[in-house]
C-alpha cells in the first residue's frame, strides 16, 4: 500500500471519528437540556385572569395570586413531602398530612416547617408563563400588564 493511499485512509478515519465524536457530544448536550427541570411553561392567557383572587392550576402544580395591578405564582407542592395542596378560604391546605399555609404560603400548622415556595413568571405574547423547576423563597410579583418587547 502506498503512502498516498495510507494517508487518505487515515484522513478518512479521522474524519469519521470526528463526526462520531461530534454526534456523541451533541446528543449529550441536548439530553442534558431535556432532563433539566427549569423551563418556562405556558399557564393561561392573560385575559382569562380574574380581577382579584387565587387561580389554582393543580395540573401545573402552581397557583396564581392575582391583584388588580400584579401577579405572582406560588407552588402547590407541600414542603413536607410534596403532596399537592388545595386552596381554601384561609390559604392552602395539604390533604396528605394536614399542613396549613396562609394566603402567602406561610406555614400556619405543620408537619411542614417551610413556607410554600414561589416561581418566577413572565407575560409573553398575551399569556402567563412560569419558570418551573427553580423555586424561590420570596414572591416575585409581576405587573399585570405585559411590558413592550
Amino acid at each position: 500500500m502506498s503512502d498516498l493511499i495510507r494517508r487518505r485512509l487515515l484522513k478518512g478515519l479521522l474524519a469519521l471519528l470526528g463526526l462520531f465524536g461530534g454526534a456523541v457530544l451533541l446528543d449529550i448536550w441536548s439530553g442534558a437540556r431535556r432532563f433539566s427541570e427549569a423551563r418556562w411553561q405556558r399557564l393561561l392567557p392573560i385575559d382569562q385572569l380574574p380581577p382579584d383572587g387565587v387561580v389554582p392550576l393543580p395540573q401545573m402544580k402552581v397557583a396564581l395570586l392575582v391583584s388588580p395591578k400584579k401577579i405572582a405564582a406560588i407552588s402547590l407542592e407541600c414542603t413536607h413531602l410534596g403532596c399537592l395542596v388545595t386552596v381554601n378560604e384561609r390559604g392552602f391546605y395539604c390533604p396528605c398530612h394536614g399542613s396549613e399555609f396562609g394566603p402567602r404560603g406561610q406555614v400556619y400548622n405543620g408537619p411542614a416547617t417551610r413556607d410554600l415556595p414561589w416561581h418566577r413568571l413572565r407575560l409573553h405574547h398575551g399569556a402567563i408563563w412560569v419558570l418551573s423547576g427553580r423555586k424561590q423563597t420570596s414572591p416575585f410579583w409581576h405587573p399585570r400588564e405585559e411590558s413592550p418587547a
